[in-house]
């Protein structure tokens, strides 16, 4: 009877074990769905500690970590797929170095910098951190952030060690602390990108100088990486280049904005409502597993993508929240409520549409909300994010 007992898994442990898997499989996929399934077997086999984040995912998480960066750092690849690369600041990172990763992630730009991390025990090493975006080739947008770490030489301008004892405790137990018990906490750590999260007060240390033999080994670290995902991209029709296309069609939006449209759960599109036949600039992850379109795929159309023989289109001249009968990727219907709302910048002028559809053959909840109520939630946290950023001017990517 224990045993039969025991047998029957918890309903909540049985929910967490499928959010977890669902978590792996879109993390993974926002690497194969781009360079193919083979790219993952290709990046084993390169040497050098590195790893790889998706910025369109809330909380810009690494979605590919490297054998050498689990020797280097002592963290498991479980351990670190899912989390933000601050996982490997400490109390004494040193946040001027932390502020210029940051700003160079919001830039969409390269950057190389020596910096204080924490391995897994606690230990502080110095790593030359070399940043690299990884742009799509044919319409310049931003799809994954390359991070290398080269260990700096110890004899090269050696500063003061951090002093053990007590204090060397204080900081094993803040990595303690920082590393959060959560197998994938995207969404807890949504909005921060790189970002130092110990606010302790400590200094930090002076960095150390990284040689010219570091930094070049960085640099071609790096270059083969991007090589290989170019090379196994091509594999999909997606290219992908280190450097931004000058020629750009559609409008990649900033990492700030990305970041704050990942946190939105609901199932939305947005359109750009003054370039020609109102592109989709930005699909939501429920979006994608709404419809079966990869982003690949739907950034760039129209909407009218989701038409099909059964679809009324006169609903959509007349009103803001129709039913429509849309249809999927493999040519599956579904009977879709769809709102569609202007999305208005800081000085008040119409800057996207954002379609926000939802499958009212699916079960959901609704949190005691109607289901119009529930779209305009995300009517509204979309528009904050838009006229907060724009505010600031960052709402497109910087060169544009």
């Amino acid at each position: 009877m224990a045993s039969s007992a025991a047998a029957e898994a918890d309903p909540g442990e049985r929910d967490r074990e499928q959010q977890q898997h669902e978590d792996r499989r879109r993390l993974a996929s926002s690497l194969t769905a781009r360079y193919s399934d083979w790219v993952l077997e290709a990046l084993d086999e390169l040497p050098g500690s590195f790893l790889l984040t998706d910025p369109a995912l809330a909380g810009h998480p690494i979605v590919y970590a490297s054998r050498g960066l689990a020797a280097l750092t002592g963290y498991a690849r479980r351990e670190v797929l899912g989390r933000n690369a601050r996982v490997f600041q400490g109390a004494a990172t040193d946040r001027a170095a932390v502020a210029g990763v940051r700003e160079a992630v919001r830039a969409q730009r390269a950057h190389q910098v020596a910096i204080l991390n924490y391995r897994r025990d606690g230990s502080p090493h110095w790593v030359l951190l070399h940043l690299a975006p990884v742009f799509h080739a044919r319409d310049g947008r931003l799809l994954h952030f390359l991070a290398v770490q080269v260990p700096i030489d110890a004899a090269a301008k050696r500063r003061a060690a951090p002093c053990r004892g007590a204090t060397g405790a204080v900081l094993t137990a803040c990595r303690e602390e920082a590393r959060v018990d959560e197998d994938f906490p995207c969404a807890s750590h949504a909005g921060k990108v790189f970002v130092d999260m110990d606010k302790r007060g400590l200094e930090s240390e002076e960095p150390r100088v990284a040689t010219e033999s570091e930094k070049e080994k960085a640099i071609s670290t790096a270059n083969s990486i991007v090589s290989a995902l170019n090379r196994y991209s091509k594999l999909t029709g997606l290219v992908v280049s280190g450097k931004r296309c000058d020629s750009v069609c559609i409008p990649a939006l900033s990492s700030s904005l990305n970041l704050s449209l990942g946190r939105i759960k609901q199932s939305f599109v947005l359109t750009h409502s003054c370039l020609p036949d109102m592109p989709i600039i930005y699909a939501s992850d429920a979006f994608v597993s709404l419809t079966g379109f990869s982003r690949e795929e739907i950034l760039g159309c129209n909407c009218r993508v989701l038409n099909g023989p059964h679809t009324s289109l006169e609903v959509l001249e007349e009103a803001c929240t129709v039913d429509l009968l849309s249809y999927r990727k493999d040519g599956s219907s579904f009977h879709d409520l769809l709102h569609v709302s202007p999305i208005r910048d800081a000085s008040g002028k119409v800057a996207f549409h954002i379609w926000v559809h939802l499958d009212m053959g699916a079960k959901h909840d609704f949190n005691g909300l109607t289901p119009e109520v529930w779209q305009l939630g995300a009517v509204g946290a979309v528009r904050v994010a838009v006229r907060g950023l724009s505010a600031s001017g960052s709402l497109l990517r910087p060169s544009q």
